[in-house]
């Protein structure tokens, strides 16, 4: 029996490269949930997961919900814990019922790996996926260089002021921290978050007419920057950067409207996710680090 199991390990994950050609068939399942259905980020990230899995002969199902159906969401990862699957990748949520539902898994015999948004609190394995204060240090740097003598910058979320976005924010500060000459505006703290791209970038732009360069945290306040901008005057005038991708944000950076973008590697982060889970399933990786960061870009206009 040993000599059978450490043979079907060299042939389904040998350590490099782990995209080996094994002969047995669905030898693992492993269920993906993300939270974000239909965006072309996680499509991305799927194909990098799928594509481990094919070549690895392992069974993944992906199940998705919209952002806001948080029932949807937990009830996914409930009906695969109920299947008894062999692993869960899962894209992180702060959220105390999440929190439990991955503990519940772990309880249960089945490894658990967050990707793109981490869950540090509960007992998943591992997370795989951008450090976003990075993220901030790179964009906050490249940005220090752009605005030169200094000035005013606003910081839009768009979103709620989830973790992930507050690390963006916390990075970009410190890289900007050097040049005491710029200066950092965002919306109060009871309003963003509850407020829309459009509406923080208004307040801001009422609040101080004169700032030019804008930051948005998400996709969607990048969009919502863009519209405030453009009935105040033209686009030509201000700097506008930005996280994430989506294929707005890519014609965007192409017309020149956004300056430069923070951009992740979704099939990277699909591709990693999968490789860890069975490498800690075949037992070659225990335990797992407690973080693998996946690469980052600065993608400017030209």
């Amino acid at each position: 029996m040993l000599a059978i199991f450490t043979f079907k390990v060299v042939l389904v994950h040998p350590k490099v490269p782990i995209y080996s050609e094994p002969n047995d068939t669905d030898i693992y399942r492993i269920v993906f949930i993300s939270g974000d259905s239909g965006s072309p980020f996680w499509n991305k990230v799927k194909e990098g997961a799928q594509k481990v899995a094919n070549k690895n002969k392992v069974a993944i199902e992906f199940k998705e919900t919209f952002q806001a159906d948080i029932f949807g969401y937990l009830k996914n990862i409930d009906m695969a814990i109920s299947s008894r699957v062999d692993g869960i990748i899962v894209q992180g949520k702060e959220h105390p019922e999440f929190i439990q539902i991955v503990n519940k898994a772990l309880q249960k015999g089945i490894p658990v790996i967050t990707v793109f948004t981490d869950a540090p609190d509960s007992l998943r394995k591992t997370y795989v996926g951008p450090n976003h204060y990075q993220e901030g240090i790179i964009l906050g740097e490249h940005i220090a260089t752009q605005m030169g003598d200094g000035g005013k910058i606003g910081i839009v979320y768009g979103d709620t002021q989830i973790g992930y976005l507050s690390l963006r924010k916390q990075g970009v500060e410190n890289a900007l921290a050097s040049n005491s000459n710029i200066q950092i505006l965002d919306v109060s703290n009871h309003t963003a978050g509850s407020q829309n791209g459009l509406e923080e970038t208004t307040e801001l732009l009422n609040n101080y007419p004169e700032c030019r360069v804008f930051l948005g945290l998400t996709e969607e306040a990048t969009s919502g920057i863009v519209q405030a901008v453009k009935g105040r005057g033209r686009l030509q005038d201000y700097l506008i950067y930005t996280f994430d991708q989506n294929p707005e944000i890519s014609e965007l950076i192409n017309t020149g409207v956004v300056s430069a973008a923070l951009m992740q590697n979704p099939e990277e982060i699909g591709a990693q996710s999968t490789t860890h889970m069975l490498r800690w399933l075949e037992g070659i990786e225990v335990p797992l680090e407690p973080n693998y960061y996946t690469s980052v870009h600065l993608l400017e206009k030209r």
